[in-house]
């Protein structure tokens, strides 16, 4: 089986650490605020205080508070796992796509503490939870586009609506794992990545989506 392979990692510049340090300290702070006040009562200059920022410098890289919290949009694989995920072969479309996702969330969300920590805001939270449902309905149908560029290489034969079709319930049953997968993480007191439990998790999904032999 040729893996899903994320991208060799480039080394870490000083500058670009400087920046992920502050824009995950930003956010954290948004979170806790959210948390301890309710997101209604926190500012934008609450979060640049116990950020210990600037409002200049928070908005440079937020463009306001709900993207402090929620980002600027739901992770994306780049050009070269896409390649690897449209060229993997012995897995499913689905197990491929999830396994790219895995890595691709893996990278953009590895504090497991921050992650709980957003998901309780979120919980908490209504009008938090309705913008990140848009971007997530945003964001499958730009998945849905990556797995299209897999089927057109790998079953070109297929009509335009039955491609449409596949790509659209192969996203939708790979990011239904992905979040079984995701609270497993969350729970787990192991250093597991994200992406490893997705590794040990699919061979239920395969169970679970053949017909029992007799």
């Amino acid at each position: 089986m040729q893996p899903v392979e994320a991208a060799d990692a480039k080394p870490e510049g000083l500058r670009a650490r400087k920046r992920r340090e502050t824009r995950a300290a930003t956010q954290r702070a948004a979170i806790d605020l959210g948390l301890e006040h309710g997101w209604s009562a926190v500012t934008v200059e609450m979060i640049c205080d116990a950020a210990g920022i600037s409002p200049r410098t928070f908005y440079n890289y937020f463009p306001s508070r709900e993207n402090a919290v929620l980002g600027e949009g739901k992770p994306m694989p780049d050009e070269q796992q896409i390649e690897s995920f449209v060229a993997a072969t012995g897995v499913s479309d689905v197990e491929a796509f999830a396994l790219m996702m895995a890595k691709v969330w893996t990278a953009a969300e590895p504090d497991r503490e921050l992650f709980r920590m957003r998901r309780k805001l979120l919980d908490a939270t209504p009008e938090l939870a309705a913008q990140n449902m848009m971007r997530i309905t945003e964001a499958r149908e730009q998945y849905a586009e990556i797995v299209r560029t897999r089927l057109d290489a790998t079953r070109p034969g297929l009509s335009e609506e039955d491609a449409a079709i596949e790509a659209s319930m192969a996203v939708s049953i790979a990011m239904g794992a992905l979040q079984v997968v995701a609270r497993g993480w969350l729970a787990s007191d192991t250093d597991a990545s994200l992406d490893s439990l997705a590794h040990a998790y699919f061979p239920r999904v395969r169970r679970l989506t053949q017909a029992p032999t007799a």
